[in-house]
């Protein structure tokens, strides 16, 4: 799920945050952003003080800033502290790394230079990895759909609670495979459980909404079914309180299952106990695919896996974003 390409283990890394040992220099990309934002989480709120970051702490974009800028930003000495943090996000935009290759051959020792980057493939190419590789590199995999009941499982067991395998499926078929949507969800859950520490499939309705009339989960149902107007009715709910909607869970819960169908459909004769174990899921959910696949053609289902793509890439800022109620309207013109 978290691997490393050199130095520290995801947990490890964390470990060596918790006993304030810092790196001058920090590469934190892959294709799951859970893990990488957690670290440059940490990295962000604790190594100053609240009180030195005002003078020391700074974050850029890569799309706003030049790397004779960085270089810049890096080489000031800290005011009044030990050290400074400088962090670069979504660093994958950065143009001519190589300017930057002086530096990483010796770094400021006062200075915590953090590049977090979405993907590794760009970054892989340059000479620049190599000198990154030297110090602090972690690369974050995405989590493989089999392995999602797992990671909450794991998750439930260090946040002190449980579920059954039920449970498990559930949560996992209703929030996909967006670790940081998982999270989110669960911690709903949390907050209502009081005292208890065994979750059941009633809370887990309740609290992320599962049963209600207008969820993602009741809109997988009627997409499976085809029922045009109650789709257009649910996504209209969906982009008349994106707030409290967000689309970046709904695309990604979409994504999981168009997958599941288009996977299916070859494999369509087989019992749902086998078919489950191709596609991935609880063979009690192996009705929905079935009944969705007589309604999407394989054409079909590349062009809303493409559409959903896109949206996602627009909701997350990395396309153009029309604004998420614009986006819901293009949803619902990609699936129906």
């Amino acid at each position: 799920m978290a691997k490393q390409v050199s130095g520290l283990s995801f947990k490890e890394m964390m470990k060596e945050l918790d006993q304030k040992k810092y790196s001058p220099v920090y590469t934190l990309c892959g294709d799951e952003p859970y893990f990488t934002d957690k670290i440059c989480d940490r990295i962000e709120s604790e190594v100053l003080t609240e009180a030195e970051k005002g003078f020391n702490q700074a974050i850029y974009y890569g799309k706003d800033i030049d790397t004779l800028s960085i270089i810049s930003a890096a080489k000031r000495f800290p005011m009044m502290a030990e050290r400074q943090v400088v962090i670069i996000k979504e660093a994958q935009n950065l143009k001519n790394l190589d300017i930057l290759n002086p530096y990483l051959e010796s770094p400021m020792k006062s200075t915590v230079l953090v590049f977090l980057f979405r993907g590794n493939n760009q970054l892989k190419k340059t000479n620049t990895y190599k000198l990154l590789t030297r110090y602090a590199v972690f690369e974050s995999e995405k989590i493989q759909e089999h392995k999602v009941t797992e990671w909450i499982e794991d998750y439930l067991k260090h946040k002190g609670y449980k579920t059954d395998h039920a449970g498990l499926q559930l949560i996992a078929e209703s929030c996909g495979t967006d670790l940081g949507t998982i999270e989110n969800e669960l911690s709903k859950i949390f907050l209502n459980m009081g005292d208890r520490k065994s979750i059941t499939l009633a809370d887990i309705e309740r609290f992320i909404g599962i049963s209600k009339e207008y969820s993602v989960f009741e809109l997988q149902n009627v997409i499976a079914r085809h029922d045009v107007k109650k789709i257009a009715k649910i996504i209209g709910f969906f982009a008349a309180d994106t707030k409290n909607n967000s689309i970046i869970m709904v695309v990604s819960v979409l994504n999981t299952f168009f997958t599941k169908v288009y996977m299916a459909i070859p494999h369509l004769g087989k019992q749902d106990n086998e078919l489950a174990s191709i596609i991935g899921g609880s063979p009690f959910f192996m009705k929905d695919f079935r009944q969705a696949a007589k309604h999407y053609s394989p054409a079909k289902l590349e062009y809303v896996l493409h559409s959903l793509n896109t949206i996602d890439l627009r909701s997350k800022g990395i396309m153009t974003n029309t604004g998420d109620e614009n986006l819901y309207k293009e949803l619902l013109f990609s699936i129906v």
